[in-house]
């Protein structure tokens, strides 16, 4: 249980340092409003599903987090939840 917990702290403070915030809905979503760029993110134990209104956008977040954790690119999401996505 311990071991969820750091994880948790872990993953909040490295998102904080990067300018996103956690939704009041549901604290797995952070966003990050950059000018006029939109960041979302989804968490779930260790997997991250990403979306950015700009490419460089989406390659900015990819780099941040690679900068603090040894990540694995799976390309383009195409299933979520049980939904296509298109």
């Amino acid at each position: 249980m311990q071991g969820a917990h750091d994880w948790a702290k872990n993953l909040d403070k490295t998102f904080e340092g990067h300018g996103y915030y956690k939704s009041q809905a549901d604290p797995q979503i952070r966003s990050r409003v950059y000018d006029d760029e939109l960041t979302l993110t989804s968490i779930w134990t260790d997997n991250i599903l990403g979306t950015s209104s700009t490419t460089e956008g989406k390659h900015l977040a990819k780099a941040e987090l690679g900068l603090s954790y040894e990540i694995k690119d799976l390309g383009k999401a195409k299933l979520i939840l049980g939904m296509q996505i298109d």
